[in-house]
């Protein structure tokens, strides 16, 4: 099969599933070069997190968060990036994949997530999801915002290096 026409279902499966689960879809771009996303209403926090977080602690959060989920194709990777006005909380729905990220370029560590597992990266922190090279990886995941007056959106990405000449 295609690749288009693969990921092409891969997202409509996806997209039915959050709405099953009753998300509203607030934003979708599935034309990324590495993949694409579904980001959801923050008033549907609570459902995310039912649905996609059951069972693990996501930490108090003393301002706004918004959900999403990723989807990474096979052998593709996000830019590695880092951002001025969010951290991020990411939890591996369908794995293994790669995740890239420390305080700087020097100092980067490589980590394999499985499904289940979870990890925070900090507001600055230099960081980059990949995907495995024969599946798709889906990974929800909660922006925390740093300020809630100035919020992040998708134009908070500083591209340190990028596979895509963005």
């Amino acid at each position: 099969m295609k690749i288009e026409r693969q990921s092409e279902l891969i997202f409509d499966r996806i997209a039915a599933e959050a709405s099953g689960f009753g998300l509203e879809v607030v934003d979708k771009d599935f034309t990324r070069p590495w993949g694409g996303f579904l980001r959801f209403s923050e008033d549907g926090l609570d459902t995310f997190f039912k649905a996609y977080w059951k069972g693990v602690d996501t930490g108090k959060s003393h301002g706004r968060r918004d959900p999403k989920v990723l989807l990474v194709a096979p052998a593709q990777r996000l830019s590695l990036q880092l951002h001025h006005r969010r951290s991020e909380l990411w939890r591996v729905i369908d794995g293994p994949v790669l995740v890239v990220h420390g305080p700087d370029e020097k100092n980067l560590v490589e980590d394999i997530l499985y499904t289940g597992d979870v990890i925070h990266l900090d507001c600055g922190e230099i960081h980059r999801l990949c995907g495995m090279l024969d599946a798709w990886g889906r990974v929800a995941e909660i922006w925390e915002h740093v300020d809630p007056a100035n919020p992040s959106d998708e134009s908070d990405i500083v591209r340190v290096k990028d596979d895509y000449a963005r």
